[in-house]
């Protein structure tokens, strides 16, 4: 049973991965040598490496992921459950702290990547304006966010489980439920704690940006600048929340390198997504992909859990639902990669009437430029990957032709 789960496990997410990585890799690498297209050459050589050196460490982050996976379902699960059976605990505070523990390995196992892509890799391309000091108070704050939510919705989820004779499907509504409120306490509670906002203060963008707003029945909050610069160079801006707490969100690096006609058609391009209920689509599928996730784990058949060791409780049936849930998403990247690419495509479109298909494109350009993306991908690379068409083909569909 345990060979069967690791060759599952490789075969539908682990080995997929590493060659769409190497695919990726060789392509870049062979355009990389063609003459540049959007960016300068300096910078379209900057950009490939860039890619390529994310794609190497894509490459290790898959084969790490494969060997703790191995870790937990052949040694890590039985040695958990034995030593917290160890302990005068009740059976509810054992459960909480099997998952708990479980998410915090996971934690501690991801920070050297995470620690080399912050402050090694995006240091030495000039995206990462990060300090250690930073760095270190980010980490203990998403642990602390780790222990505290996670471990509000593992106990509900243990009480569900232990309450309901489908517990999968009551579990499954519980999530989609905390995925929601999520969605709406995100921008008002959970985003200031890593970030400071502060209300725009150019009278004259804000008043064009709600009269933007305004055109498309779109309702906020107010119009924040988020200081994204003290982590990151890079641009971007986004609407975030659902109801009365939603939001327009503009990057300080963004207000310095774009222009205000360019600023509105970016803004103009989430209000698309607004106007063709984009926001609400990807929450169903997020909810469909969580029932599936659901139904499988709770109709796993109890061999499973006696060959890794431990008994079919709930706490164990967590960590496991949890373990093979990246296998399930990178099987729906594809699809929802599909219907995104389409939603930008829409939302593009309705970005150009409310400005211009000239302002819109330029400002991609820009965003490009600055954010140093290599333009060019690999097509199966783009299929379970991309929730963005490429650049040149959103040019395409916007009419922007880029001069010889």
């Amino acid at each position: 049973m345990l060979y069967l789960l690791a060759l599952i496990f490789g075969v539908f997410y682990t080995l997929p991965s590493i060659i769409l990585a190497c695919l990726q890799f060789r392509y870049i690498r062979f355009r990389m040598e063609q003459p540049p297209v959007i960016l300068s050459p300096k910078d379209y050589r900057e950009a490939g490496e860039y890619s390529l050196a994310k794609l190497k460490v894509s490459i290790i982050s898959s084969v790490i992921e494969f060997i703790v996976f191995l870790f937990w379902v052949t040694i890590g699960f039985w040695m958990l459950g034995n030593f917290l059976n160890s302990l005068d605990f009740s059976e509810t505070i054992r459960s909480l702290c099997f998952v708990l523990v479980f998410l915090c390995v996971g934690s501690v196992i991801s920070l050297p990547i995470g620690f080399y892509t912050t402050m090694v890799l995006d240091k030495k391309f000039g995206f990462s304006k990060s300090t250690l000091g930073l760095f270190i108070k980010d980490t203990i704050k998403g642990f602390a966010m780790l222990l505290v939510i996670g471990g509000i919705i593992v106990f509900l989820l243990l009480v569900v489980m232990d309450h309901f004779s489908y517990w999968w499907f009551a579990g499954f509504v519980l999530i989609f439920a905390f995925a929601i409120l999520t969605n709406v306490l995100y921008p008002i509670l959970i985003a200031p704690i890593f970030n400071k906002f502060t209300p725009l203060n150019d009278d004259v963008l804000r008043e064009k940006i709600e009269a933007m707003m305004v055109k498309v029945g779109f309702k906020s909050s107010g119009i924040f600048i988020v200081d994204a610069s003290k982590r990151d160079g890079r641009l971007n801006a986004y609407f975030g929340g659902l109801g009365k707490s939603k939001r327009v969100v503009l990057f300080d690096t963004l207000l310095q390198k774009v222009s205000q006609e360019g600023l509105l058609s970016i803004l103009g391009h989430e209000l698309g997504h607004f106007k063709h209920k984009d926001i609400l689509k990807n929450i169903l599928i997020v909810g469909v992909l969580l029932f599936i996730v659901f139904f499988i784990v709770g109709n796993l058949p109890q061999s499973i859990f006696e060959a890794m060791g431990v008994p079919a409780n709930p706490a164990a049936t967590i960590t496991f639902l949890l373990l093979i849930s990246p296998v399930i998403s990178f099987l729906a990247m594809p699809v929802m990669g599909f219907f995104s690419r389409k939603a930008e495509y829409r939302a593009d479109e309705f970005g150009a009437s409310l400005t211009s298909k000239y302002s819109l494109a330029e400002a991609l350009i820009r965003i490009v430029n600055e954010n140093k993306a290599f333009p060019c991908s690999h097509p199966a690379y783009i299929f379970f990957y991309y929730t963005h068409p490429p650049l040149l083909k959103r040019l395409e569909a916007l009419d922007y032709h880029m001069e010889k």
